[in-house]
């Protein structure tokens, strides 16, 4: 597995492909295994060179007790590109992941040639989203996690979230673990490894990049959401309020469109590039 060594980090990432660099970015206690199960990597790799990155704390790149907001992570990612030279990208970010993507495009626009967002929610646009309790991502996880006499509540909430997760036992965490399955049994691990950390608070952090800083967003965006997205206020705000951005629906997905829907991912993301590439 190939690292970039950048202390405090040692980032994990993967390539395949050659042409135009693509930058994949997971979300929140994902990681680049995303893009490669639903074969996003895969269908991209044919006409660009494709780069997959773990995020601090996520996959196989090491955990840090802080740091997680969207600035410092893009900011990893800033020196992740330097060390293996990477000059200009687009940058497909999957929930968490697009506002990282966002808030590099904002720092260092020439370093950024475009940005797809999957089904991302920006923590500087909060108040469009009341309703984000009832995403069916977490309603379920609230549902799977009853079978284990945790009830995490009806509003997203990692840092209540975590620390439930430290006080689980064997039992909880083997029956949590049969029951989510391989992708799931991923995501749990990660869910503990982050659990002594600042990332449940981090994440949900404005950091700077308020609505006036995603509107003034200079490079062109692909804003994907999923048919039965939590998101619509966002997706409605990024439509009217940046200069450059182009707007569909994945179909037949529930904010996990990379695994859920790959391939209209990778028809979508072609589509705009071969665009931008006219223009």
């Amino acid at each position: 597995m190939p690292f970039a060594d950048l202390p405090p980090l040692k980032v994990h990432y993967q390539q395949s492909g050659e042409g135009a660099d693509i930058v994949l970015l997971h979300g929140f206690t994902s990681n680049l295994s995303i893009w490669m199960f639903g074969g996003v990597m895969e269908g991209l790799a044919d006409e660009y060179r494709v780069s997959a990155v773990d995020m601090r704390g996520h996959g196989a790149t090491n955990v840090t007790p802080a740091d997680y907001t969207s600035d410092v992570i893009a900011a990893d990612l800033l020196r992740w590109m330097d060390h293996v030279q990477i000059e200009s990208a687009a940058l497909l970010g999957h929930s968490f992941g697009g506002v990282v993507a966002t808030h590099l495009a904002s720092l260092h626009p020439d370093r950024v040639r475009a940005i797809i967002l999957s089904d991302a929610y920006f923590p500087g646009l909060q108040s469009l989203e009341p309703n984000m309790g009832q995403a069916s991502v977490w309603t379920s996880l609230r549902e799977t996690l009853l079978q284990v006499d945790t009830d995490i509540g009806p509003v997203v909430d990692f840092p209540h979230l975590f620390s439930i997760v430290g006080s689980w036992d064997d039992r909880q965490r083997k029956h949590l673990r049969e029951q989510l399955g391989p992708i799931g049994e991923r995501w749990l691990s990660s869910l503990v490894r982050l659990s002594g950390t600042s990332a449940g608070t981090d994440t949900f952090a404005t950091a700077g990049l308020d609505a006036d800083r995603i509107a003034a967003t200079s490079v062109p965006v692909l804003a994907l959401y999923d048919e039965h997205s939590p998101f619509e206020a966002t997706s409605k705000f990024l439509n009217e309020r940046l200069a450059d951005c182009r707007q569909a629906v994945i179909p037949e997905a529930n904010h996990l469109a990379p695994l859920e829907n790959p391939k209209a991912i990778v028809a979508e993301t072609k589509s705009f590039l071969a665009e931008l590439a006219r223009r």
